[in-house]
């Protein structure tokens, strides 16, 4: 009986060993390969180390040069917010002070010479009242479903406080809407300066835009929604114009206070900080991909 186990036992094991000298002999053209196609893709050479571990050290070496850039990228929004917000505070203070604008006249008077179709740009206009409100809400609701809690919080403060900013420059500058016009703005809201529709429009727009920017989206979705989003403003922007609800300087006001905004939820939720989710769990590009 034992001589029979012995008998069982030997093929299995020389069939083991055949197969490891089988694989020591095909690992050195495996290797090539895949050095040949880390190569074809622009990766480094590693010399005669085993690819894994070349292509660990490569994954590194990629994580390192992507640092600087992703900071670099950080501090540019960073740097948006405070030339915005820079931008929109020496404007107010012309703009409480009296001070003219040369621009101003001639360019709501060309923009008033659209209004010929008033129910067009009313319809337009209309798109940053009551749906921005339900979009942003969404918004936030969305973060706080799939657990961005602290960027939910983030978005909610923000936007309060683009709102109340607003009403206080109103009640601050007391600039009265254009004359002529076939539009008066909000009910209650009697002062132009700035525009709450641009402000509003292009704030809640470009959270959505910029979160959906960060996500594994395909780039062509990513790129459609942000020239949306600029068409969006734009005509909210002319909207305004054209029905005589603004002077062209409330909508530029409008654009500052908003990318003002936009550079400070980006800067707050960028990878890493205190408002990213999970802070140290993100890619090395600071992208949501999943996890392969």
């Amino acid at each position: 009986m034992g001589h029979s186990r012995l008998s069982l036992a030997e093929p299995h094991s020389g069939s083991v060993a055949q197969r490891r000298r089988s694989l020591l002999l095909v690992w050195p053209e495996f290797d090539a390969t895949l050095q040949w196609i880390a190569r074809a893709h622009g990766r480094p050479r590693c010399g005669g180390s085993p690819t894994v571990a070349c292509m660990a050290r490569t994954a590194a070496a990629d994580h390192a040069a992507k640092q600087p850039k992703a900071q670099a990228t950080d501090a540019g929004w960073l740097a948006i917010a405070v030339v915005s917000l820079a931008g929109l505070a020496v404007l107010t203070l012309a703009v409480a002070g009296k001070v003219v604008f040369p621009f101003d006249l001639p360019l709501l008077t060309i923009a008033h010479t659209w209004d010929g179709n008033p129910d067009l740009w009313k319809a337009i206009s209309e798109t940053a009242n009551i749906p921005l409100i339900v979009i942003g809400l969404g918004f936030v609701v969305w973060l706080f479903v799939t657990k961005r809690r602290r960027e939910a919080l983030v978005v909610l403060v923000m936007l309060a406080a683009v709102t109340g900013g607003s009403e206080l420059i109103k009640q601050l500058t007391l600039r009265p809407r254009p004359e002529a016009g076939t539009a008066s703005g909000i009910p209650g809201v009697i002062y132009s300066y700035p525009s709450g529709h641009v402000l509003e429009a292009l704030t809640i727009l470009g959270f959505v835009a910029l979160r959906l920017w960060r996500s594994a989206v395909a780039l062509a979705v990513r790129l459609g929604v942000a020239i949306l989003v600029a068409i969006e403003v734009v005509l909210v922007g002319i909207a305004r114009l054209a029905l005589g609800a603004h002077y062209p300087t409330d909508v530029l006001a409008g654009v500052l206070g908003a990318m003002g905004a936009l550079g400070l939820y980006s800067w707050l939720t960028r990878p890493g900080a205190w408002a990213d989710k999970p802070p140290l769990a993100m890619p090395p590009h600071g992208r949501d991909d999943p996890p392969r």
